[in-house]
């Protein structure tokens, strides 16, 4: 019992030490007397120019916190363009017990205020982006445990990718990653408003939510058992698994695919298309498949899909390779062609068929309807062959 209460009392010992250590480091030492040893390190372990136009502040309960405020990463050398990064304020919260006893470091969630991320390529065709860590010896050891982190958030954060095809740009960023340990799942829900070429100038919104996510980088292989993913009013959910060995990708997965109106889904993203004169057209679409990507080649089975009265059940599939082409086999219960018909124009222009495009396509298989309908006339087990 009397060696039991001196391992106690010595353990209360060292964790009073440590909390006094810790009081007294934060409420005695002035972070911003190291900023300009934090900006060099971080300019030298990313090769980019590094300030902090904000306070540094370190909190200690309940955790030990690094609090930075505004701050901004820039480019390469040589690359003359808006800042990598920059963000409004920045919190770091790191567990004392595990990095003073066993030299482990654990994070907890951090948070990203106010980031503003800008992606670009030079006229060489190199990212602004890539090769963000350069080595260094003085960075750690190889044999150092990865760290955990405790979460992601980044809150009211703006993306924008400069492409060849245009600007991109996320406004109104949030995510919100769950804890990262090294082989654990993890939980990441984001949401934001997509603004790119041929979408409306307001926006989109985009969100997206995945649970028991797992990512290995060496090979890649990531397994996604359960995401959704909502653009506007479509909504999309299933389960995905992807594999990398020796460059040939391997994947497979399920799909459902909900639409409440394509009719409004068609005004939401502001297409110019004319609509069928039949109000009640273009209304609830669902799809569900399975699909499976190898070799390059796609292939959905089984395929069901619901527009308005009509239902299609079959397969598809896209082969790989340079010249690829489409196979199928179809089967709908019932349509109404004359449901989708546009309304007649006053001075009606002469019919052209795209022949050179229908020709370039590569296109085989086979369509059955059990019952179609145009205008007057009733068909049954209509057979649609394509070669």
């Amino acid at each position: 019992m009397k060696a039991l209460r001196w391992s106690l009392g010595i353990l209360a010992g060292v964790v009073l030490l440590i909390v006094l250590a810790a009081l007294i480091a934060t409420h005695l030492i002035n972070p911003d007397d190291y900023r300009g040893e934090a900006e060099r390190l971080v300019s030298r372990d990313t090769g980019r120019p590094f300030v902090i136009e904000g306070h540094l502040r370190l909190g200690w309960y309940p955790w030990l916190t690094l609090g930075v405020g505004a701050a901004r990463l820039g480019n390469p050398p040589g690359m003359r363009g808006p800042d990598l990064i920059a963000w409004r304020s920045a919190r770091v919260p790191v567990r004392l017990l595990p990095l003073l006893l066993h030299r482990r470091i654990e994070l907890g969630t951090i948070r990203v205020s106010g980031a503003d991320i800008h992606l670009w390529r030079n006229a060489q065709g190199v990212g602004n982006w890539q090769h963000l860590l350069v080595s260094s010896p003085a960075s750690g050891s190889a044999s150092s445990p990865a760290p955990s982190i405790g979460g992601l958030i980044l809150d009211d954060a703006t993306l924008e990718f400069a492409a060849a095809s245009g600007t991109v740009r996320l406004r109104r960023w949030q995510l919100q990653m769950g804890a990262l340990r090294p082989g654990q799942p993890f939980s990441l829900r984001t949401r934001f408003i997509l603004q790119a070429p041929k979408v409306p100038p307001a926006g989109v919104p985009v969100r997206f939510d995945a649970r028991g996510l797992r990512v290995q980088t060496a090979p890649l292989d990531l397994a996604a058992p359960h995401w959704t993913l909502t653009v506007a009013s479509a909504t999309a959910s299933g389960a995905l698994q992807f594999a990398e060995a020796g460059g040939r990708p391997r994947a497979a997965g399920a799909i459902a695919l909900t639409v409440p109106s394509v009719r409004g889904l068609i005004g939401q993203w502001g297409l110019k298309m004319r609509l069928p004169k039949d109000p009640a057209a273009l209304g609830g679409l669902s799809l569900s498949g399975r699909w499976r990507l190898q070799g390059g080649a796609v292939r959905i089975e089984p395929l069901t899909a619901r527009l308005d009265t009509t239902t299609l059940t079959g397969w598809a599939q896209r082969s790989g390779g340079a010249a690829a082409s489409w196979t199928f086999d179809l089967h709908a219960n019932r349509i109404n062609f004359s449901n989708y018909l546009p309304p007649a124009r006053k001075h009606p222009k002469p019919l052209k068929l795209p022949l050179a495009m229908l020709r370039a396509l590569r296109v085989q298989g086979t369509l059955t309807v059990s019952r179609a309908t145009y205008g007057g006339t009733a068909m049954r087990n209509v057979r649609l062959q394509v070669q």
